[in-house]
């Protein structure tokens, strides 16, 4: 087994060597999906530990993906997820929203209990529905000004965060669908 590592007040034992196609094709087997990639519309990779996301370039038909409860920093390794849509990363360390451009069909995110700063790189998701970054770093108006942008949103949970900054008064007449 790895090592053990503290991340996001969770002890995670991290498993060697990683994200490989035989560690995804295990999960699949215990959660009784399909074998072959391109066949699973959902893939639950969640509680594993894994630092990284990788090896989902054959799991071409992902429509939910369960990331959540690794040791994740970022958000990457996802270029091949064009169907995706529901996106569930919460309780992992990703400090930035990033790389999620070829993820047109996102509807919902969930990166609840991270460490992100600023809300960034959503507006090009036209069917984003529901974001949720409760409990994350977010404390001032230019922290969540992006939102303005994210016109399709109808749930957002901001809950948590350090959001005590007075002008963010001013940015809530953007956030009218919330």
């Amino acid at each position: 087994m790895g090592k053990t590592d503290e991340l996001n007040g969770c002890f995670h034992k991290r498993l060697e060597p990683g994200m490989t196609k035989e560690t995804i094709k295990e999960s699949c087997k215990q959660n009784k999906l399909y074998l072959i990639p391109s066949h699973n519309d959902v893939l639950y990779l969640h509680f594993r530990g894994f630092s990284k996301i990788e090896n989902l370039e054959e799991y071409t038909g992902l429509k939910c993906l369960w990331l959540e409860n690794n040791c994740l920093t970022n958000i990457s390794g996802l270029d091949n997820q064009t169907k995706l849509v529901g996106l569930y990363m919460h309780n992992n360390a990703i400090s930035k929203i990033e790389n999620l451009d070829l993820l047109i069909k996102l509807n919902t995110i969930n990166l609840s209990h991270n460490f992100v700063k600023i809300i960034e790189n959503l507006d090009h998701l036209q069917d984003l529905n529901s974001l949720i970054i409760s409990h994350n770093k977010l404390s001032t108006a230019s922290d969540i000004a992006h939102l303005a942008n994210c016109k399709t949103l109808s749930i957002l949970d901001l809950s948590y965060n350090y959001l005590d900054d007075p002008e963010i008064i001013d940015v809530s007449p953007y956030l009218a669908n919330y």
